[in-house]
């Protein structure tokens, strides 16, 4: 227990709270850290300068992680608050009050090294009836876990830890377990290497981490206010990411929820396993000059030895020395061969975690875009042979049907872009391709989703030639790429446009907005696969980093170049050139 003496005249606020790793704990000393006592620093700092008031803060260590809650059900003591990455939930709203969150709250559920990703509900019930919980008691976790069982009709095994233990630790710990845990913690994991199989079909987002606090309480507008203040935000912010590291954080933060979650789960674990080979190949690469250098050392000591060898090989000695120099060598080149075939064995593991994450991919593309293809054909015939027969709401939803295929397509098209990039081997189709007929096609899909920010998009069209041979569907995804983010990242009132110069052997693309423009730091990585640009999405849209990847492998798959010229804060112009 930690805690700090207050005069008479000063409010005090008792923080009840229990070991959970990052957000509080206390080392062997006794000293508390973690994202939450330095947050509730920060508070005590907000009211002195922003309020004019002096609090006194003290931290008392529950019993465990109920205990917590039973302080605050008791709703006897207005100046206590709870702590410990608190989920705001439907059950705990019943006795109590809580503050602003200051985290978005995403569950996954993890299972043993080694257990095969499920892809079907009936490889979901089997999973869960082959294998056994871990859990702590009071939590959301061992709700979810009812919550589970009732879905199921299951009632598998749960073995229940100490408050004081981590699900992740208990599910590592044997085979043919698991458990839902936090997505920061489950993310920490991935990036430190950890091995475990996430489940996607559990995902789960709440509403939020916040402090729990009794109906009686007098502090929860301060906190409320305190949770809320820009300034704060972003200290907050900074806290947070020192614990979970920014780019954690970021993500975390802006997590959007809905279909994309799997997606944007997905996505952030592909780059964390590309960091981790990165570092494998880098520590070979150092283990492989290690060696080399030891080599060309070792040839530098034997000529040495075998120059005082053949002046002093009388020299018994001299001899035992040559031949324990020698032996110590052949035991560092031993070393050295076992140390480069753990890192072989290990990049070898990450890429068949790589080809293993590919394959759900491509099930998952395959079996959405089938009964997708049959909804987008029968409202297409219901809207050729029976329109005439509804009525206009009626009419009205059916276009509300068309939409919603339509963007369900488009996210398919997106899933199988990502799965095309990993592919080196792509058939590039010779057609007979209209420019001004793909140009209007690509103008007409994106019109109504320009109009929607009030950004006129227009489309001048070549005058002449514009008949070329090329693969359609690829010159279509190109365009359509490019178009896309020019809406995604311009300001509503904006202009964005498409033009197209026919020469009588090339063809020139032109597609310029009036956005943010690129900086020069962002021009040097702007095709590179999965990188997040300075620039932002003015709406809220959803941005993976591959759009522009899967525009510059494709243009190479076609023959052809493309380039950008942009000034930050001026604009940007995308240029596609293709050989007729």
């Amino acid at each position: 227990m930690g805690s700090e003496i207050s005069n008479q005249n000063q409010r005090n606020l008792e923080v009840v709270w229990f070991t959970s790793t990052p957000f509080i704990e206390e080392d062997g000393n006794g000293n508390i850290s973690g994202i939450e006592p330095e947050m509730f620093e920060l508070f005590k700092e907000y009211m002195k300068n922003m309020k004019g008031e002096s609090i006194g803060l003290t931290f008392t260590k529950a019993e465990n992680f109920i205990n917590i809650l039973d302080r605050v059900k008791a709703n006897d003591d207005p100046n206590i608050v709870g702590a410990s990455a608190l989920s705001i939930t439907a059950d705990r709203k019943g006795y109590a009050q809580f503050t602003e969150t200051y985290l978005p709250d995403i569950t996954v559920l993890v299972s043993s090294e080694g257990t095969p990703i499920v892809n079907t509900i009936e490889e979901k019930l089997e999973m869960i009836r082959s294998l056994t919980a871990v859990t702590i008691r009071g939590t959301k976790y061992e709700t979810l876990l009812r919550n589970l069982k009732a879905d199921t009709g299951i009632d598998f095994e749960v073995v229940y830890i100490t408050s004081d233990m981590n699900i992740l630790d208990g599910v590592m710990s044997a085979p043919n377990r698991f458990g839902f845990i936090d997505l920061p913690i489950y993310l920490m994991l991935i990036q430190k290497g950890g091995e475990v199989t996430r489940q996607n079909f559990f995902n789960t987002q709440g509403d939020g981490y916040a402090f729990i606090l009794p109906d009686s309480s007098i502090w929860k507008s301060d906190l409320d206010e305190f949770l809320t203040d820009p300034n704060s935000k972003a200290a907050i912010a900074k806290i947070i990411s020192k614990y979970l590291g920014e780019e954690l954080y970021e993500f975390i933060d802006n997590l959007y929820g809905g279909p994309e979650l799997s997606t944007s789960i997905l996505t952030k674990e592909k780059e964390l396993q590309l960091a981790l080979i990165k570092n494998a190949n880098l520590k070979l690469e150092e283990g492989q000059a290690f060696q080399q250098t030891l080599i060309v050392g070792v040839i530098v000591i034997l000529i040495f030895f075998v120059v005082i060898g053949y002046l002093f090989y009388n020299n018994q000695k001299t001899t035992r020395l040559l031949v324990g120099q020698k032996d110590r060598i052949e035991e560092q080149q031993k070393d050295i061969r076992v140390k480069n075939q753990q890192l072989m064995n290990r990049n070898a593991q990450l890429v068949a975690l790589n080809e293993e994450k590919n394959n759900l991919v491509k099930i998952l593309a395959h079996d959405i875009r089938s009964p997708l293809s049959q909804i987008m054909m029968v409202v297409d015939i219901v809207n050729q042979n029976m329109k005439d027969q509804f009525s206009e709401v009626e009419v009205k939803m059916l276009s509300q049907v068309s939409i919603s295929a339509e963007r369900i397509n488009q996210m398919v098209t997106k899933i199988l872009d990502v799965d095309g990039l990993e592919e080196t081997r792509i058939k590039v189709l010779q057609e007979r391709v209209d420019v001004s007929e793909i140009m209007r096609d690509v103008g007409q899909r994106y019109r109504p989703i320009a109009a929607k920010k009030n950004i006129e998009l227009t489309v001048e069209l070549c005058e002449n030639h514009n008949i070329i041979r090329t693969d359609h569907l690829l010159l279509l995804l190109v365009l359509e790429n490019l178009i896309s983010n020019a809406v995604k990242f311009s300001e509503p009132n904006t202009m964005v446009s498409l033009s197209s110069k026919c020469e009588y052997d090339n063809v020139l693309f032109r597609i310029s907005d009036e956005g943010p423009g690129f900086s020069e730091e962002d021009k040097k990585k702007v095709f590179n696969k999965f990188q997040k640009l300075s620039a932002k999405p003015t709406a809220g849209e959803v941005s993976t980093g591959l759009g522009l990847s899967i525009v510059k492998k494709y243009v190479q798959d076609l023959g052809g170049k493309v380039w950008l010229e942009s000034e930050e804060g001026k604009g940007s112009t995308f240029f596609v050139k293709l050989t007729v």
